[in-house]
């Protein structure tokens, strides 16, 4: 009898924790969230979405990475942008190599984005990012701010973002544009200062494998601020069939001008 009873004390501690189990999950699962202050957002984990065939653009940030607490995520996240000019704005955050699959998106920002670098969207990290297993760092996200249009093409027009918890940097002196393909491929990227058509860099790639993110870095400290045009061509190793992308931003090093 009693070796009976601590077995159904053991049933209903389990039967306890499931429900426990089950929403902490459904915390984490992909839905609406919203602060007063800070506006509206969709954020967490959700489907693995599906690669196309060509170049996926996954993240283009400044070139800075503020120390944070060895094992402590931090409590907010900020992602900071300029915007030359009066645009709509989709802006994604998500890990740059999939591991737990987390998402941000469709952001209704309680102050209207506006021309200037003064454009900041900040979100509390204890709802999803703290709590996802394995722990992520804040710099294995990615963020992308895309302009005018939501949805992927050949040409996009992104305002690069500056990813931080705490303090920004007085001055933006690289980027990286993160990427991957959905075949094994051969890739030849270059950045042009549109006003004056001047290559001012030039990266090859022999050999990127499908599936899996790469960066090219642009060292920026000496570039004219103003409008500039990342381009990626190249082809499949296994078909030929021809590869590109066409990605304009604006180059604004200084966040308070």
């Amino acid at each position: 009898m009693k070796r009976c009873s601590w077995g159904l004390l053991l049933i209903l501690v389990v039967w306890g924790a499931v429900p426990s189990l089950l929403l902490a999950q459904l915390d984490l699962q992909y839905q609406s969230r919203s602060q007063d202050q800070l506006g509206r957002w969709k954020e967490g984990v959700k489907p693995k979405p599906v690669s196309g065939l060509n170049v996926e653009l996954i993240s283009v940030l400044a070139d800075y990475q503020e120390p944070v607490s060895s094992g402590n995520f931090p409590n907010a996240v900020k992602l900071q942008f300029y915007l030359d000019d009066e645009h709509a704005v989709y802006l994604t955050v998500r890990e740059l190599d999939y591991r737990t699959y987390y998402w941000l998106d469709k952001v209704q920002p309680a102050r209207s984005w506006e021309t200037g670098f003064q454009n900041i969207f900040a979100w509390p990290t204890d709802p999803v990012l703290q709590q996802l297993t394995p722990k992520l760092g804040l710099y294995e996200l990615g963020a992308l701010v895309r302009l005018d249009a939501e949805s992927t093409s050949s040409i996009e027009r992104v305002a690069p973002g500056v990813l931080y918890h705490k303090d920004a940097p007085s001055k933006i002196e690289g980027y990286f544009f993160t990427l991957k393909t959905g075949e094994d491929a051969r890739l030849l990227a270059s950045i042009t200062q549109k006003a004056t058509g001047k290559e001012v860099e030039r990266q090859i790639f022999r050999r990127k494998r499908a599936g899996l993110p790469f960066t090219i870095h642009w060292d920026a400290k000496d570039a004219e601020p103003g409008s500039y045009k990342l381009d990626i061509s190249g082809f499949s190793l296994s078909t030929n069939q021809p590869l590109s992308k066409e990605i304009h931003f604006y180059h604004q090093p200084i966040l308070n001008p």
